[in-house]
Order: C-alpha cells, then sequence, then structure tokens
C-alpha cells in the first residue's frame, strides 16, 4: 500500500502515524509510520510503501484503510 506524507508546512517537520487497515474474513492489522530520520522538508514528500500479512487471512482486494494517532512535530536546531 503506498503512502505519500506531504510538508505544507514552512518549516522541516518528523511525521507519525499509525494505520489500520480492515477487511473481510477478520483481516484487522495496525501498521506504523515514522520519519524519523532527517524530517520532511518544506515542500518535501515521504513516500514510504507499507505491507502486511495477517497469519491465515489473505490482504483484501479493497480494504479499510484509517489513519489513527497521527502526529507532525516541527525540527528544532
Amino acid at each position: 500500500m503506498p503512502v505519500n506524507i506531504v510538508n505544507t508546512g514552512a518549516e522541516r517537520a518528523f511525521y507519525r502515524a499509525d494505520v489500520h487497515v480492515t477487511g473481510p474474513d477478520g483481516f484487522d492489522v495496525v501498521l506504523h509510520i515514522d520519519t524519523p530520520v532527517v524530517g520532511v522538508y518544506p515542500g518535501a514528500s515521504w513516500p514510504t510503501e507499507l505491507s502486511t500479512t495477517v497469519a491465515g487471512k489473505s490482504v483484501p482486494a479493497h480494504p479499510t484503510v484509517t489513519v489513527d494517532n497521527y502526529g507532525r512535530r516541527e525540527y528544532r536546531d
């Protein structure tokens, strides 16, 4: 699942979020995104790819995806 975080602010920032993916047959998983290395520069993006497996469950073709616990912290010198 492709995820693209875009910094629309004026300062470099770090982002974190929990992505909750659910689907038929009890598919239910939470994935974590974090941009801890250098942060995301203003006007830039941080593309990432999330992948997951759930024992005994197939990844649904059309999952329900929600973003929980989203956070943004501006870079401080």
